[in-house]
């Protein structure tokens, strides 16, 4: 494989760090306007920013979504990326939250709402050079979704939603993935003040960070090990904490 310059897009923590930092005003202008959400769950502003700032060098012509709840995070990807076709795939179209995202989404062009099984669904629309951001499914679930796009080798990159560090599926991916890193990462924690900047409960705040795991594009094992990996972790993880293992 091809030694990847920066002028690829490194994929690599202290390069996305100080990308963030430059592209902080640009993204701060960006998502002017977007309700945020306070108290609906979902991905924080500080977070999507990390999205931003891996992906933007790769200037993906599509991005997939699954998971948007009440369509915040697909908002801010719709404006970020202006150029780039957003397909958003939400298991439950029929909820409350479906509707207010359906509302607040059709003002973008270049955003696509589909419904159904995203473990279906995106395989059939992944293209080459797509990001992904995974919301759900969680956990175990993810990482297997996550590991059947990247076998394929068209992504460019993936962020998996809610992996904060007591996860099990966190570890595997700390265990088996030498490049990945984490949205909670120190270095990350002063774009923080994106959030405190437009959350309404500032000072009663109730929920925490879901935080990313940050995927490259290149699979660090072959796609066989890695799912049976995969497999055994699920399982011991089943034996030792039920409810995580999901």
């Amino acid at each position: 494989m091809a030694h990847r310059t920066e002028s690829t897009a490194p994929f690599h923590r202290s390069v996305v760090l100080q990308r963030a930092n430059d592209l902080l005003p640009e993204y701060r202008a960006a998502i002017t306007g977007i309700v945020p959400e306070a108290g609906f769950g979902g991905v924080w502003e500080s977070e999507m920013l990390l999205f931003f700032a891996a992906v933007k060098p790769y200037a993906p012509k599509q991005i997939l979504e699954s998971g948007r709840g009440r369509g915040k995070s697909t908002s801010i990807l719709a404006r970020c990326f202006p150029q780039a076709q957003i397909i958003s795939v939400e298991l439950d179209s029929s909820g409350p939250n479906a509707v207010e995202a359906e509302e607040k989404l059709k003002l973008y062009r270049n955003v696509t709402l589909l419904s159904g099984d995203s473990g279906k669904v995106l395989p059939r629309y992944l293209q080459s050079g797509d990001a992904v951001l995974i919301d759900g499914p969680k956990d175990f679930n993810a990482v297997g979704l996550a590991l059947q796009l990247l076998r394929t080798e068209l992504p460019c990159l993936v962020f998996m939603h809610d992996f904060p560090p007591e996860n099990p599926a966190r570890k595997f991916v700390a265990d088996h993935w030498p490049e990945a890193f984490f949205g909670d990462d120190p270095s990350f924690q002063h774009f923080r003040s994106l959030d405190d900047e437009r959350d309404p409960f500032l000072g009663k705040r109730a929920r925490g960070y879901g935080t990313f795991a940050c995927l490259p594009p290149e699979l660090p094992a072959p796609y066989g090990r890695l799912h049976r990996q995969l497999l055994l972790a699920r399982l011991t993880a089943r034996l030792r904490f039920p409810r995580a293992s999901s």
